[in-house]
C-alpha cells in the first residue's frame, strides 16, 4: 500500500515539474528577442548613405579627431571630413579613443552631422540615451552654385593707412553712391588674428571679456576688423587659425576709418586699423563656407 501511494504521488511531482517547464518555455517564445536598433558600419559608408537604419541609428569606431571646439568636431576618415556633435566635446574627445559610438544621423541644422548618443566600450555600454546638447554650432556651407567664382579679385593685403591709399581705396572697395551694394572682392589673406579689440579702454585690456574679442584681417601696413561672422563662420575661422591655414574667400569693405588721428595709431599685433570689412564666404578644402548672413 505504501508503495502505491508513494509511487503515485512521484508521477505527480513528476507531471508538475513538466507542465512548469513547459510553461516557461512558452513563455520564453512569447517574448521578442531585444534588437540593438544601432546598425555598425565605417564613418564613410554611414555619412554617404551606403546604410540604412531605422530612425538613422548607427554604431562607429570612434573617429579620428580632426578638430574640436565646444560641442562640435570635425573628424576624419581618411580624405572625408564630417561634423560629430556631443556635450563638451572639447573636453572629453580624448576619453573616447577605442570605443564604440551610437550615433543620430542628423539632417537639420544643415549640414548632416551625427550627434553621439551611446558610448560603448570593450562590448558594454557605459553611456546611453545621452541628451542632445542644448547648443552647438555648424558652419553653413554652400554649393558651388551659390557662390560667384567669377567676383573681381583685387589686392586688398596692400591696403594702407594714409590719406592718398585711402583715396583709393574708398574708389576700389566701397560703394559709389549710399545705399548701393556692397563691393565683393576675391583675395587671400595670409595673417588673420583673435585677440582684444583695439579701441579697448585701458582698464578692460587688462582683463578682457569674451564679448571684447574680435577678428581682424592684419595686412603689411594696416589691419581691417572682420565683423557681422555666424557663428559657425566663426568657427571655422578658430579652425584655419589652428591650422594655420590661410583666408582666402569673398570680401567687401564695409567702412574706411576718416579720422587721421586714430588710423595713425600703431597698435600692437595689428598695426593701424583702417577699417572693417565682412566675409561673404571663404574656402575650406573643396567646400564653400558662409562668411555672414547672406541679404534676401
Amino acid at each position: 500500500m505504501f508503495g502505491v501511494s508513494s509511487a503515485r504521488r512521484w508521477v505527480s511531482v513528476m507531471l508538475l515539474g513538466l507542465l512548469a517547464m513547459t510553461f516557461v518555455v512558452l513563455s520564453g517564445c512569447g517574448e521578442k528577442e531585444a534588437v540593438d536598433p544601432y546598425v555598425y558600419d565605417s564613418l564613410r559608408r554611414v555619412t554617404r548613405g551606403d546604410t540604412l537604419s531605422t530612425n538613422f541609428l548607427f554604431e562607429i569606431d570612434a573617429p579620428e579627431f580632426d578638430y574640436v571646439r565646444g560641442n562640435t568636431a570635425l573628424v576624419r576618415d581618411g580624405n572625408l571630413l564630417e561634423f560629430l556633435v556631443g556635450e563638451d566635446l572639447e573636453h572629453n574627445y580624448r576619453n573616447l579613443s577605442g570605443t564604440l559610438l551610437g550615433v543620430r544621423k542628423t539632417f537639420s541644422p544643415a549640414p548632416t552631422h551625427l550627434v553621439i548618443q551611446r558610448i560603448k566600450r570593450g562590448g558594454v555600454v557605459e553611456a546611453d540615451s545621452l541628451p542632445v546638447p542644448p547648443h552647438y554650432t555648424l558652419p553653413t556651407l554652400l554649393r558651388a552654385g551659390a557662390v560667384d567664382l567669377e567676383t573681381p579679385g583685387a589686392p586688398l593685403p596692400d591696403l594702407g593707412w594714409k590719406t592718398k591709399d585711402l583715396k583709393e581705396a574708398r574708389a576700389t572697395y566701397l560703394p559709389e553712391e549710399e545705399g548701393d551694394d556692397l563691393k565683393p572682392i576675391q583675395t587671400g589673406i595670409e595673417t588673420f588674428v583673435y585677440m582684444p579689440r583695439h579701441d579697448l579702454a585701458d582698464s578692460v585690456k587688462a582683463n578682457p571679456s569674451a564679448e571684447d574679442f574680435a577678428w581682424y584681417a592684419v595686412f603689411a601696413e594696416s589691419s581691417v576688423e572682420i565683423t557681422e561672422l555666424t557663428d559657425g563662420a566663426e568657427w571655422m575661422l578658430h579652425l584655419l587659425l589652428a591650422k594655420d591655414l590661410p583666408l582666402i574667400g569673398s570680401f567687401s569693405m564695409l567702412s574706411i576709418e576718416d579720422e587721421y588721428k586714430k588710423r595713425k595709431i600703431e597698435h600692437e599685433t595689428l598695426g593701424h586699423v583702417v577699417g572693417t570689412m565682412k566675409i561673404n564666404w571663404f574656402k575650406f578644402g573643396n567646400t564653400f563656407v558662409e562668411g555672414a548672413e547672406r541679404d534676401i
